[in-house]
């Protein structure tokens, strides 16, 4: 789950910050995804990716400037609106009752509200209720280069290699390919989210939705990458497609 947390406070940001990784750990535990965290003080910098974000934290409790037509976290709501493809906007109500506030910009039945200082049941509450708006959300991961960061679902990953000592490419469909510090190992426990990556190698992983053809000793996947399978590893790929068929023949049952 990706999350922003957006106030003008920075003890306030790095607060929700410690509650969120709190809750993030607790939901690994339980099996489901962990969270994605961002934290802005900058207006600007948070609209560069709204949509991104399956839930956004709004305080503001200072204008910008004395001409800013940000005059609070509602006014920051409404331009995520205008952008459209906003998922869950939560009002954190400190200085400013944002309720109330809500109700005069007409924008109270697009929001959820938290109260300040947030409490750690308050706060299970609301991603309880933000998990259940969005449904059975598509697992997805976070791959940082160092200039780039992709968030890729599992049919966007085609396959990747090592390039050197702790480095990879990971290559994704259409073209787009992120060199990424790690090394396959670490990559691999991270694509544990997905079902159809597979370890070919100590220096290769591919998705089996995008292999194109196969020989003895190698895979050919649909960006026509030539990929070595190593002989330890060969027994992978079957694997890997005897579990995506059962799974498939389960869902068929019910």
């Amino acid at each position: 789950m990706h999350i922003a947390v957006f106030d003008d406070n920075i003890a306030d940001r790095k607060q929700m910050e410690r509650l969120l990784r709190r809750q993030s750990d607790r939901y690994q535990k339980e099996g489901k995804e962990h969270f994605y965290i961002d934290l802005y003080g900058n207006i600007q910098a948070l609209m560069r990716f709204p949509q991104l974000y399956d839930i956004i934290f709004i305080d503001m409790a200072e204008p910008e400037s004395e001409d800013s037509r940000y005059r609070n976290g509602i006014d920051v709501a409404r331009i995520l609106f205008e952008a459209g493809g906003i998922k869950n906007v939560v009002m954190c109500s400190g200085k400013h009752d944002y309720k109330v506030l809500a109700k005069e910009e007409g924008l109270y039945d697009k929001l959820l509200f938290l109260e300040k200082a947030i409490k750690v049941k308050d706060l299970e509450a609301m991603l309880t209720e933000c998990e259940t708006r969005l449904g059975d959300p598509v697992p997805t991961l976070e791959l940082r280069g160092e200039k780039e960061t992709f968030y890729a679902t599992q049919d966007d990953i085609v396959c990747a290699e090592m390039i050197g000592e702790h480095q990879l490419t990971v290559y994704f469909t259409e073209g787009r390919q992120l060199d990424v510090i790690t090394d396959i190992y670490n990559l691999y426990e991270q694509c544990e989210i997905f079902d159809s990556i597979c370890p070919i190698s100590q220096n290769a992983l591919i998705n089996v939705h995008h292999i194109k053809d196969e020989g003895f000793g190698w895979v050919l996947m649909d960006n026509d990458r030539k990929v070595k399978v190593a002989f330890a590893y060969r027994g992978n790929i079957k694997e890997i497609r005897r579990r995506l068929a059962a799974k498939a023949k389960a869902e068929e049952r019910k």
